[in-house]
């Protein structure tokens, strides 16, 4: 590509031929303001102005329609001095040449853009921004009574309009703002809509129309200025507005904002929906790939991130669907059961593989073969090196094996995944007992690089009362053990499960699929406050399965050596003031019942001889490993992770703590980790956003479920897998978040920190006036006011400590401003900093 070079406030630029000058100069690192100027969008002189337009219910009519925007619509914040050319010209539009002379600060320039600022907020409430007592102000207790509909929005400290505004420098002949009373329509989802702080930029406009092919919003010209409203008087949802929230991303103002409340999109934290995910799977990729009918290559998608899709999709507690956008329409997408499609409709295909790196010669040992150990195995393979798991039972899985019922997790499913692991470079030890024939010493004389213990927490906890070695009285694992492997106990009469997690509503379920009826649940904790997942509750009750909510078991009574029934006492509380477990109970208040059969499902522990491998100072009060926050055991290459580490977890916990460690021990052995893994995914397109006018008014679909009286006697799976149809209509319920985040983000003014070094010191004057002082992440750790700011930042410089960066202020009351600057910071970050005059110079740091 041809380039020229052209000089820009006396730099030097080389810059493609055919750009602007305002691309060029961005591409510089020069800054010259902008605001209805945006990377990703054409012109805003491009825009053809509407007829009419609809702010909530009123119409309002153009004075061009039909016509193109042109030279009127634009911010003239852009303005350039450029050699050659009388009037100031616009950077967002001017070519740049080679040769071409460019200033951005000219006394013309600054003139210009004054005035474009001023006539931009005139029509926008601007009270706080020229405002003497701004910072630190709560925006609701004006000490200068300002009526609250001339002050600046929720978005006042983090505004674009905002920064460029004292950026460029607002005028003090700038009008004030005259309310307009415009609508504010706060009943749309996800977002709210504020005509009265529009300042007609236009943006919204193109970024519908031209990056999501949408026709929901338009303008007008009328009387001087530019009119941002809806096309037609019907809602958002009827002009089949998707709520990419796409236009949220690209207003400057707060005329369009997210809803407080509603699962934020920001560029800093992962997509809520991903960020909710343990395993941080890129759910909006491979959602829509199951939309494109492209089921394989969402396969691919979350196997980089877990090699088990389909095991999830059967049992995971989906928490990403908790902070999914859609929620806040209707329904959340049914993000687990789309997994589950994908998988289940691949399982006869042939994958390609994620690409193996080089054998590095090191050879892993991992202790347990549940959701932890065979993840970590699987990439730590993948990585090049040996790994050898060890495993007490007959056959691969842990708790998917051993613990899931069934009908949450057929067998076929989990043999089908664990083909994965046949492999060169995974071997298995089957019944092998970690402590007697696999020690620690005994791996490590074996030449073991590292060592993983993943075994989980495999035995259940028991009741501190009489009597719980009666016939008839099982512990929760065991009991779905023995019905997994055999069908056994058959049971007969009522039964009673003790606890009110998951481990205790699947031993219910399962007791009345061995014969049990009827069966009752008891638990200490309240309805609302049991750890069971919901939908598993909802499921045990469909069945018949009766729930008593904060009871605990006082005695158990016998007959003939048999259990023969149970009383409760009323429990008031689970946990004390610390969140430490604590129940207490009224027990005065007494509830008895008759059983034939008691299951205990409280909790589990780590087996009590692999703890006894190590010494007091890993083990926890517990009852689990304690490691650092990688992994490790001791500095010996000894890692623990899963539920042996952090206690009893989800599958897909369990599941991304094999992986993070996995990463952790390939570092520990100098590799890379498991960065780039995902780039070594098949290179495809991802389909754009859907067009389809109904996808709005879509409800959510849900797999056919068995009916409640038929499952109820089988171990079959009570949910069933979504056909193409259902998956693809499901899919397309999806707004994209990612699209909003994929917008390239506005170029805002420079920062005005200054590195804290000798050549930025020795610019400040030797005055009265306040500095504040930021650390390497630009927060501030200090704000000083003093008689002479040279002096004090040269002091900063000898014993600088956390400080690395500054801004001073000029000011002969700086007493009084270093007050105003500090409760500015405390309004913003909840925090106080270090403050002071010149008598706390001996305690700055």
């Amino acid at each position: 590509m041809t380039s020229i070079i052209l000089t820009i406030d006396g730099q030097s630029v080389e810059s493609p031929a055919g750009t602007t000058i305002l691309k060029a100069a961005d591409a510089a690192g020069i800054y010259i303001p902008r605001m209805c100027y945006h990377p990703d969008l054409s012109p805003v002189s491009d825009v053809i102005w509407a007829k009419t337009i609809y702010q909530g219910p009123e119409k309002i009519s153009g004075e061009k329609p039909g016509m193109k925007a042109g030279e009127e619509a634009h911010c003239n914040l852009c303005l350039v001095d450029v050699d050659g050319i009388p009037e100031p010209a616009k950077a967002c539009l001017t070519q740049a040449e080679d040769g071409m002379v460019v200033r951005t600060g000219t006394e013309e320039v600054i003139q210009c853009r004054q005035r474009a600022i001023s006539r931009l907020l005139a029509g926008h409430p601007h009270a706080c921004l020229t405002c003497a007592q701004r910072e630190g102000c709560s925006r609701t207790d004006c000490s200068a009574n300002v009526p609250a509909e001339e002050r600046c929005c929720i978005l006042l400290g983090q505004c674009e309009l905002q920064k460029v505004s004292e950026h460029v420098g607002i005028p003090n002949e700038t009008p004030k703002y005259i309310p307009q009373n415009r609508p504010v329509i706060a009943s749309a989802p996800l977002y709210e809509q504020d005509y009265n702080l529009c300042i007609g930029c236009l943006r919204c406009i193109r970024i519908c129309r031209e990056l999501h092919k949408r026709e929901v919003l338009g303008a007008i010209w009328k009387d001087d200025r530019a009119w941002v409203g809806m096309l037609e008087p019907a809602g958002l949802e009827k002009l089949h507005c998707r709520f990419c929230s796409a236009c949220v991303e690209v207003c400057p103002t707060g005329a369009l904002r997210d809803k407080e409340g509603v699962s934020a999109i920001r560029r800093d934290l992962p997509l809520p929906c991903v960020g909710k995910c343990p395993a941080g799977i890129d759910i909006p990729r491979y959602v829509r790939l199951v939309a494109a009918g492209r089921q394989a290559e969402a396969i691919g998608v979350i196997r980089s991130r877990v090699p088990f899709p389909a095991i999830l999709g059967y049992v995971c507690f989906h928490p990403c669907e908790d902070a999914c956008r859609r929620g806040g329409i209707d329904l959340p997408v049914a993000i687990c059961d789309l997994k589950r499609f994908a998988a289940d409709n691949t399982a006869d295909m042939s994958l390609p593989p994620i690409q193996k790196r080089p054998a590095t010669g090191k050879k892993i040992a991992i202790i347990g073969s549940g959701p932890t150990g065979l993840t970590a195995a699987y990439y730590l393979n993948i990585l090049g090196h040996q790994v050898d798991l060890f495993e007490r039972e007959s056959k691969p899985g842990g708790m998917l094996r051993y613990g899931i019922p069934d009908y949450r997790l057929p067998p076929q499913i989990l043999e089908r995944e664990l083909k994965i692991l046949k492999t060169p470079g995974i071997n298995f030890h089957m019944n092998c007992h970690f402590g007697d024939e696999a020690g620690i010493d005994e791996l490590k004389s074996q030449g073991f690089n590292a060592i993983l213990i993943a075994t989980g927490m495999s035995i259940s906890k028991t009741l501190p009362i009489e009597n719980t070695d009666l016939d008839g009285i099982y512990s929760g694992l065991e009991f779905l053990k023995s019905a997994k492997l055999s069908r056994k106990p058959r049971l007969n009469g009522q039964a009673v499960i003790i606890g009110g997690g998951n481990v205790a509503v699947d031993a219910a379920m399962t007791a009345m699929r061995l014969g049990a009826e009827p069966v009752h649940l008891f638990c200490l904790e309240s309805r609302d406050e049991m750890p069971a997942h919901d939908r598993e509750v909802a499921q045990a009750e469909e069945e018949g399965i009766q729930i008593h909510p904060s009871r605990g078991p006082r005695r158990f009574t016998a007959g003939d050596g048999q259990i023969s029934g149970i009383e409760f006492m009323k429990c008031i509380r689970v946990f004390d003031e610390q969140g430490n477990f604590a129940p207490q109970f009224e027990e005065n208040v007494t509830e008895y019942i008759g059983a034939e059969s008691v299951i205990m499902a409280i909790g589990q522990l780590a087996d009590p001889i692999l703890l006894g491998c190590f010494g007091e100072s890993v083990r926890s009060p517990a009852g689990t490993l304690e490691t650092d926050e990688k992994y490790s055991i001791d500095a010996g290459g000894v890692f623990a992770a899963g539920d042996v580490a952090r206690g009893p977890s989800s599958v897909v916990d369990a599941i991304a703590d094999g992986r993070q460690v996995a990463d952790v021990i390939d570092r520990y052995l100098k590799g890379k980790g498991l960065d780039g893994i995902e780039s070594t995914l098949p290179d495809f397109d991802i389909p754009g956003l859907d067009v389809s006018d109904d996808v709005f008014r879509r409800s959510r679909h849900e797999p056919a479920i068995v009916d409640p009286e038929k499952r109820k006697v089988r171990f079959d799976p009570i949910r069933n897998t979504f056909s193409e149809e259902a998956a693809v209509h499901e899919a397309q319920r999806c707004l994209q978040c990612n699209l909003r985040r994929g917008i390239t983000p506005i170029v805002l003014p420079p920062e005005p920190w200054l590195p804290l070094n000798n050549e930025a010191v020795d610019s400040v004057p030797d005055e009265e006036g306040v500095i504040q002082l930021l650390n390497d992440d630009k927060k501030t750790i200090r704000i000083t006011g003093t008689t002479n700011m040279h002096q004090v930042l040269t002091e900063c410089l000898e014993n600088p400590g956390e400080a690395a960066w500054f801004i001073w202020e000029s000011d002969l009351m700086y007493t009084k401003r270093e007050s105003e600057l500090i409760q500015q910071h405390l309004q913003q970050y909840g925090e106080l900093p270090s403050g002071g005059g010149d008598d706390d110079l001996d305690d700055l740091f």
